[in-house]
């Protein structure tokens, strides 16, 4: 669930930016513009009785943290709608990670290698913490086969979580503004023994344009 007012996510998102400046760390950070990625890679390590939240790149194999990339949503995921679709995309352009490959574009999913999915019930849940957005801008993350919205930064649209059930899964992602996007997400889960356990808030960023 969503626990900061808007303006109040992207006066921190601001912090937090000038602190990584002031630190170098920023500078530090891995472009990803194409190629098959899970933006989500979840994993638990049993013996902290914890949730972790990473990226897996599967051009190199990593497995790295969320603030060591930024994503380029570059001018080649551009998609023109003729008209708005509900709680999906806006008329005109939107940017848009596909859920099939296609070559230059960022193919994004998730991917529950790291975790027994039976061991919680067969889903955890990757909740939208915080996040902020250009003026006018929103992210959606839907099924196109099943027509089925697993995310929304819009309230009205989406109650901000993603109920992650799969073993690996690749959605449609959409931002409607360009811009940069920040998104926090913080994973939950009931584990059969250990209980209900979550992880750290990761921060992801988006650069689209």
């Amino acid at each position: 669930m969503r626990t900061l007012a808007k303006s109040s996510i992207v006066a921190g998102a601001i912090g937090a930016v000038v602190a990584l400046l002031f630190s170098g760390t920023a500078q530090a950070a891995t472009t990803v513009g194409s190629g098959h990625v899970d933006v989500l890679a979840l994993a638990y390590d049993d013996t902290a009785n914890k949730l972790d939240l990473n990226v897996k790149l599967y051009s190199t194999g990593q497995i790295l943290e969320p603030a060591d990339l930024v994503f380029d949503v570059h001018s080649a995921h551009q998609v023109t709608q003729a008209s708005a679709s509900a709680c999906r995309w806006d008329a005109g352009t939107n940017w848009v990670l596909p859920r099939l490959e296609a070559s230059g574009k960022i193919w994004a999913g998730w991917n529950t290698d790291g975790l027994n999915l039976p061991a919680f019930g067969g889903s955890v849940t990757a909740d939208l913490v915080s996040y902020s957005a250009p003026t006018g801008g929103h992210v959606a993350v839907y099924d196109a086969t099943t027509a089925t919205t697993r995310l929304h930064t819009d309230p009205a649209c989406d109650d901000g979580a993603i109920a992650v059930s799969e073993s690996h899964h690749h959605p449609t992602w959409i931002f409607t503004q360009p811009g940069t996007y920040t998104l926090t997400f913080q994973l939950t889960g009931t584990h059969t023994t250990d209980g209900p356990v979550t992880s750290d808030p990761v921060t992801y960023t988006f650069d689209v344009g």
